[in-house]
């Protein structure tokens, strides 16, 4: 995290691809670094729900970024229940109201795993002002997007007025 250090104040942040494993390396500090403190948008692509670190670093920004409004996620497709992810983010889910600010959510190549439906319910939890979930993923995915939307719309919400979108893209 020491990256973080060496820029001055950031407004939009985007992590990809081997930046993951950078920030999986060496553990998190218990300070988040002032550079995050005026993030306002938190873009995360191929993110592995299925890789504790990950989630772990994932949960670590959208809760140091004080001023995050919107967060977007590329999902990483993942296979197997990963147990020790589904504890981790409901550990979290307890603590609520750590995404103030955020209003929009946007997550892409979402198939409804338990791991994304518990991170989901973190969302949920921690935002008050959440206007907007939006979800896309592949028609062919097994879980229908209504499915998923019904399960959300019974996790607890900090925000009342949250509305749920989904598109599911046709591949040919």
């Amino acid at each position: 995290m020491k990256f973080f250090h060496c820029i001055p104040s950031l407004q939009e942040l985007e992590i990809r691809g081997s930046l993951w494993e950078y920030l999986t390396v060496g553990g998190l500090p218990h300070n988040p670094p002032t550079a995050l403190n005026n993030v306002k948008s938190l873009k995360m692509a191929d993110m592995s729900f299925g890789d504790l670190k990950e989630v772990s670093v994932a949960v670590y920004l959208i809760t140091s970024c004080p001023k995050l409004q919107q967060l977007t996620i590329k999902c990483e497709s993942v296979n197997n229940v990963v147990e020790a992810v589904v504890q981790f983010l409901q550990d979290q889910t307890c603590s609520g109201g750590v995404a103030k600010l955020l209003q929009s959510v946007e997550m892409s190549h979402f198939t409804g795993t338990k791991m994304e439906m518990q991170f989901v319910r973190f969302i949920l939890a921690s935002a008050p002002l959440l206007k907007e979930i939006f979800i896309w993923n592949f028609s062919y995915i097994l879980q229908s997007g209504r499915q998923m939307i019904n399960e959300m719309k019974q996790y607890r919400r900090a925000s009342p007025n949250v509305e749920f979108k989904f598109e599911a893209v046709e591949v040919e």
